[in-house]
């Protein structure tokens, strides 16, 4: 997973681009995931399973660098793999 960016390094190959989510940062979120930006509906699956409550992740000026980022923009990712040459 390449966090803050839609596209891939020189040599992967891109399975999917989206958005960096975690859990509210009141639940004390520890692990960051990749959600696809163009997810597919499950069917029976609105109701509320008592799980996370996933977010968005917003740049924050300081903790990232703020000429790269934009303050309380949420940050992209980037799924990739190891693209195999014959």
């Amino acid at each position: 997973m390449v966090p803050a960016k839609n596209v891939c390094h020189p040599g992967w190959t891109l399975e999917y681009a989206g958005y960096l989510m975690a859990e509210r940062s009141t639940h004390n979120a520890k692990d960051y995931v990749c959600m696809d930006g163009e997810p597919d509906n499950l069917d029976g699956s609105r109701g509320s399973q008592d799980g996370a409550l996933f977010c968005f992740v917003e740049a924050s000026c300081g903790s990232l660098p703020c000429d790269r980022y934009i303050h309380g923009y949420v940050l992209t990712c980037a799924v990739c793999s190891l693209s195999h040459i014959h």
